[in-house]
């Protein structure tokens, strides 16, 4: 899209930097494409510079751009090769050839350099960012990630134009009890300074994150707390019906500090003590593999034709669903959703991004959280139960109520509807932009 002049003076104009983009079935991505058709729809031409791992958006100017450095061009290209061959075996060819090709430049780079994958990602973007400034002549720098090097693209971008930059932090940039050490902290810490010292405005997904780095940041006033939302798109078949068994469902990833762990223990003294339930109880997972915590508890405590493994759902030809679809379909049929806190350092300031969708799918959710945060709060209110994520007993209390419930009636959908939606983040979030553009 060119603009013309005429156009130009008229329209308002954003810069958005997301180096995950238009990447199906991602919570970073998710984060900012859900937002587009609302940010166009309250009149903002939204000029989008992204890493090339996504599906390119012809709607709008959206430009894409690899990060220089080695570890950037592996990250980088290896999600390109999965895109673009269908083929496994020819996948994983191309991922070899890409890596050999990598590795010395690499290895160099590693000795040096510290950092994540996409650390490189921050120089191509404030090059590249800098000629859309000039051609696209935009009102604000709007940074929203994901990996750090979006932020330190809208910090220079910001320093070399002078125009106001609203920084969206998605994961706290320096983790509750976080130990200093290597470049990558050191790194962050620098970073984080600087948005609280340069950026207009910040915002973060939870006021635990946004009091934390306050709390190493004195003196920042505009910093904000915006929960994501979600919004739930037209489903072709996400109709709940009850089944001959009730289905429990964990969707998104699990990890060694994130695992399912306490839900297997609690599936096993269930039907250990009611035998019966085998046949009418099942755990669905959606999104990944069970992490090594889980697999080594299924061996410990095996489920016999209980639990159904899905993996990563990924675009089907055949029905033309993106995965993301076909999750929010599952999730709309499965009924009770469980989700997981987990231990990972700085857990409190963390919500899952699952979370508000499960509250657009009007189905139970079971939260296993971490006692006193602002999770449990959110369940709460919203009507939902949360138990202590290490608590077997309550955990398997309440599974036993949900197939109570079921077993009586069905577990019918909830009536409340989601107050986290999409169309007011973006509300809110042009609110806090018009007031740093003023």
């Amino acid at each position: 899209m060119s603009p013309n002049k005429k156009s130009s003076s008229k329209v308002r104009t954003w810069l958005i930097l997301a180096h995950c983009f238009n990447m199906d079935g991602r919570a970073a991505s998710q984060t900012i494409t859900d937002k587009i058709p609302f940010i166009r729809k309250a009149g903002i031409l939204p000029v989008v510079l992204s890493a090339p791992t996504g599906t390119r958006d012809s709607q709008f100017p959206h430009y894409q751009i690899f990060s220089p450095a080695p570890s950037g061009v592996l990250f980088e290209g290896r999600h390109i090769i999965k895109k673009r061959f269908a083929k496994k075996s020819l996948e994983k060819s191309f991922k070899a050839l890409l890596t050999l090709i990598c590795l010395p430049f690499l290895i160099i780079e590693k000795v040096f350099v510290q950092l994540d994958s996409q650390w490189s990602w921050a120089l191509s973007a404030s090059l590249k960012g800098r000629q859309l400034i000039e051609r696209f002549k935009p009102e604000l720098i709007y940074s929203t990630a994901g990996p750090p090097s979006t932020h330190a693209a809208g910090y220079f971008l910001c320093r070399i134009t002078g125009l106001p930059w609203l920084a969206e932090v998605h994961d706290p940039l320096i983790q509750a009890d976080e130990y200093p050490r290597w470049h990558n902290y050191f790194f962050k810490k620098w970073l984080e300074k600087k948005i609280w010292s340069q950026a207009d405005a910040v915002i973060y997904f939870t006021e635990k994150a946004r009091q934390s780095a306050a709390g190493r940041n004195p003196g920042k006033k505009n910093a904000f707390v915006l929960r994501p939302g979600a919004g739930m798109p037209d489903l072709q078949d996400g109709q709940y019906q009850k089944r001959p068994a009730m289905h429990l469902g964990h969707f998104g990833s699990l990890a060694d500090d994130r695992n399912l762990a306490t839900v297997i223990k609690a599936l096993q003294a269930l039907i250990t003590e009611n035998p019966a339930w085998k046949d009418i109880l099942r755990l669905d997972v959606y999104g990944t593999e069970p992490d090594p915590v889980s697999a080594i508890h299924l061996k410990r405590f095996p489920l016999p034709k209980m639990m159904n493994l899905y993996g990563r759902l990924e675009y089907d030809p055949v029905t033309g669903k993106t995965g993301r679809q076909q999750v929010l379909e599952a999730m709309c049929k499965t009924d009770v959703l469980l989700l997981i806190h987990g231990d990972a350092k700085g857990v409190s300031e963390y919500i899952p991004s699952k979370l508000y969708e499960y509250l657009f799918t009007g189905r139970p959710i079971v939260g296993l959280v971490s006692p006193g945060s602002e999770l449990q709060t959110m369940l709460r209110e919203t009507g939902h139960q949360a138990v202590d994520q290490h608590d077997i007993q309550a955990v398997k209390r309440v599974i036993a109520e949900q197939v109570a419930r079921w077993q009586a009636s069905g577990l019918e959908n909830s009536d409340r509807r989601s107050r986290y939606t999409v169309d007011e983040t973006v509300r809110r979030l042009i609110t806090i932009a018009d007031k740093v553009i003023r």
